[in-house]
């Protein structure tokens, strides 16, 4: 038996050195999580306006439009990140006087991407890395790691934001040139965001709790908070489960007079301003932050 488990140790050994190797070159490329940690980390005490959100936000929210701004939203960020990134900051935000956070469709669910938590507990320690979980290593995240080595070798950089932590890449000419292959057409986008809602009420309660007790948190710190759902095209909007995107209404009626709800979904963007069907291009964001704080102004 001692023979035998021998064996096994002496094959198992070269892929441990490779896994061990792997992850430790894994984490030694930049990204927008270790971006976005450092920059609060040393900034923080300095942002006025925060944003959180998923992809809607890191894309359409432009922080140059907003006082002492700063993005850090992320692609699929879920409400519990949101609210775990604002408890562990908030305290030591000594000049922050308002929070954003951008709402979609795909909010409600962790249906997309949800292996991206391991992220969040490697980068930013939003969710403990042991006892060793699947979330503790990049190596266990094989899809993802394959997509971060392959962008990372073909541009030498995977941090993918800006010095204010918006999103790079997704503009017009990304458009034109049809590079991104996260560019899809509009019935792909709605199969990929689609909720059965009535069998997921759970989740659905959850993500709702999560944005409540961001709500709480800024009440307590005498912090405006703004919600707003982000725009989608008209023709994604018909093709997509009314029971869904009465959701937001939903989540606007429960916040009421804890927080400013905004409902941009059906405001005009210029053909051109659409990254896809539920992302706008940076140019555009532009234009549709500055219509932003004037409501929320």
């Amino acid at each position: 038996m001692k023979k035998f488990l021998r064996h096994i140790a002496l094959f198992l050994l070269p892929l441990l050195i490779v896994a061990v190797a792997l992850e430790f070159v894994a984490e030694s490329i930049p990204n927008s999580y270790t971006y976005k940690r450092d920059y609060m980390a040393h900034h923080g005490s300095q942002i006025r306006t925060l944003i959180l959100g998923s992809s809607y936000a890191y894309d359409g929210l432009n922080p140059s439009e907003m006082p002492a701004a700063f993005n850090l939203a992320n692609s699929s960020q879920t409400p519990e990140d949101d609210y775990r990134l604002l408890a562990r900051y908030i305290d030591s935000m000594d000049s922050l006087q308002t929070v954003i956070i951008g709402v979609g469709t795909g909010t409600w669910t962790d249906v997309s991407e949800a292996q991206r938590r391991t992220y969040y507990t490697i980068y930013m320690d939003l969710y403990p890395r042991w006892p060793i979980n699947r979330n503790s290593m990049e190596v266990f995240n094989l899809e993802l790691l394959t997509k971060k080595i392959i962008k990372y070798a073909l541009s030498r950089d995977v941090t993918r934001c800006d010095s204010l932590g918006q999103r790079i890449g997704h503009d017009s000419l990304a458009v034109a040139q049809g590079a991104e292959f996260w560019n899809k057409d509009i019935a792909s986008l709605v199969a990929n965001d689609w909720v059965d809602v009535a069998h997921s009420q759970k989740e659905i309660a959850r993500n709702v709790s999560f944005i409540d007790s961001i709500a709480s948190l800024c009440v307590a710190h005498d912090v405006r908070l703004a919600v707003v759902a982000m725009p989608a095209m008209e023709a994604y909007r018909q093709q997509m489960p009314k029971e869904q995107l009465a959701l937001t209404d939903s989540l606007f009626v429960h916040l009421s007079g804890r927080a400013q709800c905004i409902d941009a979904s059906a405001w005009e963007i210029p053909d051109e301003g659409w990254y896809n069907a539920t992302h706008l291009t940076r140019e555009a964001s532009v234009d549709f932050t500055r219509l932003l704080m004037d409501s929320i102004l």
